[in-house]
């Protein structure tokens, strides 16, 4: 699972962006494959997610609109995907799946 001291840490370290823990909002859905907007998650990304998916959220509005979302497993709730947008666009995505044994 990803926290707020995770997310402050990440956005420290990535973007030099200082976040205060009580301005941050934080949500999290059950989402299927046909809500994801394919603008943030690409269907490469979909094909790899389980369907569904808990996706945790989180909404830091200061100078920017910062919106931190990570796909977790439903029933482990192991982060498998993370998705950064600024300002209603995605600048960076990594996935967190663990690598099978048979990948390199």
């Amino acid at each position: 699972m990803f926290n707020i001291e995770e997310l402050k840490d990440f956005m420290e370290e990535k973007y030099g962006v200082a976040v205060k823990s009580d301005a941050v909002g934080e949500e999290t859905v059950l989402l299927y494959h046909d809500e994801m907007d394919e603008e943030f998650i690409s269907i490469d990304i979909k094909r790899i997610l389980p369907n569904p998916v808990l996706f945790q959220t989180y909404i830091y509005n200061e100078d920017s609109e910062w919106i931190i979302g990570i796909a977790l497993e439903v029933s482990s709730n192991s982060p498998l995907f993370l998705v950064c947008i600024k300002d209603s666009e995605k600048i960076f995505e990594e996935v967190l799946l663990p690598k099978r044994d048979n990948e390199k």
